[in-house]
């Protein structure tokens, strides 16, 4: 699922909790790596503003070799095991506001294991490089990407109508 995608989904599921905004910030941890190289192709001129938006996925992952600190830091925030770990430290009095951050990483681990086919993460880096390969995929179109997108895109549309009535019926009361 797109990193924007997983954000908007934890916002929706979340947004009536008081730390919304832990849970959506830590449902897109993992893919923040990849932000931070576009800003880096962006400076080096390797990739321009106007590319944005046609930059898929696959070419995205082209670029990763060629950059490993980026590899490994993508390995670590989509591996159960360090998610685990971080869990287990936020159950830890002095780490508990940390918790919702954490849950929110985690929902972004499982989700990719539900939508990465041939493409998907090692969840136990660094003891394994296992991976579970779904049969679904959101950005390759041998593992139904279109039908994915389509489904993910009308629910996404739906939501999004949902919450704005909800937005503006609470204006309307004047809340």
């Amino acid at each position: 699922m797109f990193t924007l995608h997983h954000g908007f989904w934890m916002y929706f599921f979340s947004r009536r909790h008081q730390q919304v905004w832990q849970f959506v910030i830590g449902s897109m941890l993992p893919d923040y790596v990849y932000f931070v190289l576009l800003a880096m192709f962006i400076a080096r001129g390797q990739v321009q503003w106007r590319e944005i938006l046609r930059l898929s996925p696959t070419t995205f992952m082209t670029y990763l070799p060629q950059h490993p600190w980026a590899a490994q830091v993508d390995l670590a925030g989509h591996s159960v095991v360090f998610w685990g770990l971080a869990l287990l430290l936020s159950l830890l009095p002095m780490f508990c506001r940390f918790q919702a951050f954490v849950i929110g990483w985690g929902s972004h681990i499982f989700v990719d294991g539900l939508t990465h086919s041939a493409h998907a993460n090692f969840f136990l880096y660094p003891l394994s490089l296992a991976a579970v390969h779904s049969p679904v995929s959101y950005w390759e179109p041998e593992y139904f990407a279109r039908e994915f997108r389509l489904v993910n895109g009308t629910l996404m549309g739906i939501v999004a109508v949902y919450l704005l009535y909800c937005w503006w019926k609470k204006r309307q009361r004047g809340e």
